[in-house]
């Protein structure tokens, strides 16, 4: 899809970003959906995402005045666990990738060209230290403190499979959806 296809099928943004190289805004915002286009004409999507994910509610999320997304079951409550266990996806080639960055735990559901981002609570580190509780923690034990503290942030769809965020920045660890349901039991 194009970006004039874009205009064509939900209207004006509600604004955009622009950049300074490109002779057209690359990146389009629409309430909690934001789209990005490639740098080249016809412009097409380059990805999406529905940003401020938390705030999702009710079986329809209206993302514009023509798109509503379909939230069924799932929606900001719903912790990593839910979204696995709810059937969307094969667990069996879901990845659930997990990393600490100070004091900060950050945990991804990638599945096919899917990402779902969630921020973790971390209070419950006593030290505030959460790449040494990463790297000290029984897995098992980490699911359980981790799991019920995560809330949705972020919902990404890329044209290729879904990786961590920013590769090889953090100290990325991953584990199947199947496992990671299987851990918690």
């Amino acid at each position: 899809m194009s970006l004039v296809d874009v205009a064509k099928l939900l209207g004006s943004p509600d604004g955009w970003n622009t950049d300074e190289e490109a002779p057209v805004p690359l990146y389009w915002f629409f309430g909690k959906l934001e789209i990005s286009f490639e740098n080249a004409a016809p412009y097409r999507i380059n990805w999406f995402q529905i940003e401020k994910a938390k705030r999702l509610k009710g079986k329809f999320e209206p993302l514009t005045e023509r798109l509503k997304l379909s939230l069924g079951k799932l929606g900001a409550k719903k912790k990593p666990s839910s979204f696995l266990a709810a059937g969307l996806w094969d667990l069996k080639h879901t990845k659930v990738h997990y990393a600490a960055l100070s004091d900060s735990i950050l945990l991804n559901i990638c599945a096919g060209c899917i990402k779902v981002h969630f921020q973790v609570d971390t209070s419950f580190i006593d030290d505030g230290d959460a790449v040494r509780h990463l790297e000290r923690a029984k897995l098992g034990r980490l699911l359980r403190d981790v799991d019920p503290r995560a809330k949705i942030d972020s919902i990404y769809s890329y044209p290729q499979p879904a990786t961590e965020e920013v590769p090889g920045v953090f100290n990325w660890r991953a584990l199947s959806g199947h496992d990671y349901l299987d851990i918690l039991g």
